[in-house]
């Protein structure tokens, strides 16, 4: 059997590592074009800032001279994991020898780059694109989140991934009044003179917004797993994406006094879940010396006041460690989650 691994060099060859999703979802199906915009975005440098320090290499299977699998692999300058590389943008023909060869150039490629362990799948880096789904329903097309197929899963344990962590994705209906817990503490939160929560501004200049969501972000994220310090470019890419899709009341940040505390943002998904408006609430975040505080709680309930009632939020991906934030999801539904993305990680031979 002939299979031919090669590495992307052309934008030919780009195209044909875009459109290989359509022998795995449908050509033109909602979630081939949906991954094909996805990943066109994360891989572009004029568009993704992460990837002024990211080193990249795409390959591409072919069997008999027809495409029938993808792999992108990567190294992040600022990882704190040194010796770690990344594998992501994965998708193959339900064939083990396909993989086997995707994943030996893989290896071969993060070897070079003095790597001994890789992680994934993880698209870019652990901030961008992460996880296999290996339970729940898949989401909507156009869903931010991954989809794969199920048999993935038994394609990458088949090569020896084994778990590194799952993160998990939660549902939450605003039908139901908020918990008086969350409201006690946030009320409590208000109790400080100097607490406030507003809209960003974006009537100041928008540089000024940036900086106090990079401040927050960093300091507030830097334990978490996964977790890769974000420059300036990139906080204002995110940003500048938010504020293009997002309802401005729900872009939420907290300050005390004139320090940054906290940010809560909330953004529509292209689609309803149950016949209702979804939402995703991205992030919620609070730096360090003003947690336990209750701003956490005074953001969320500010964002409940705004959402249309009825709305299905999605709160993802969360750490399967993160106890501080699993506390307040499951003060807010009961539910258990709906969907769970594993990581994995392998030595490098």
């Amino acid at each position: 059997m002939s299979i031919r691994i090669v590495r992307v060099q052309r934008r030919s060859e780009f195209f044909t590592f875009l459109n290989l999703v359509d022998i795995i979802y449908g050509q033109n199906s909602p979630f081939a074009l949906a991954n094909k915009q996805k990943t066109s975005l994360l891989l572009h440098p004029g568009i993704n800032p992460a990837l002024s320090h990211v080193h990249l290499a795409l390959y591409i299977a072919y069997e008999h001279s027809k495409p029938a699998g993808r792999i992108a692999c990567a190294v992040d300058e600022f990882c704190r994991k040194k010796k770690t590389g990344f594998i992501g943008a994965f998708e193959a023909v339900p064939k083990e020898n396909i993989t086997r060869s995707l994943m030996e150039k893989a290896e071969e490629w993060l070897r070079k780059q003095k790597c001994e362990v890789v992680i994934g799948p993880v698209l870019v880096n652990t901030n961008q694109q992460v996880g296999l789904l290996v339970n729940g329903p898949p989401p909507f097309a156009g869903h931010p989140l991954p989809y794969n197929p199920p048999y993935y899963r038994e394609l990458l344990e088949g090569y020896g991934y084994q778990k590194l962590t799952d993160l998990l994705a939660y549902q939450w209906s605003t039908e139901t009044t908020l918990p008086e817990n969350i409201n006690r503490v946030a009320r409590r939160a208000t109790y400080h003179p100097e607490v406030t929560v507003q809209p960003l501004n974006f009537s100041t200049p928008f540089y000024e917004q940036v900086k106090a969501v990079h401040y927050i972000l960093n300091r507030s994220m830097e334990r978490n797993w996964g977790y890769i310090p974000l420059t300036i470019a990139e906080t204002r890419a995110i940003l500048t994406h938010f504020k293009s899709i997002a309802d401005p009341r729900l872009l939420l940040l907290a300050r005390i006094g004139h320090q940054p505390a906290g940010i809560c943002f909330c953004v529509p998904l292209p689609g309803k879940i149950e016949n209702k408006p979804a939402f995703r609430l991205a992030l919620l975040a609070v730096v360090p010396e003003f947690r336990q505080r209750g701003i956490d709680a005074l953001l969320l309930k500010n964002c409940y006041s705004v959402l249309p009632r009825g709305s299905q939020v999605e709160i993802s991906q969360i750490h399967e460690g993160n106890v501080a934030v699993l506390k307040m999801v499951q003060r807010v539904t009961t539910q258990p989650p709906v969907r769970r993305y594993r990581v994995y990680q392998k030595n490098i031979p």
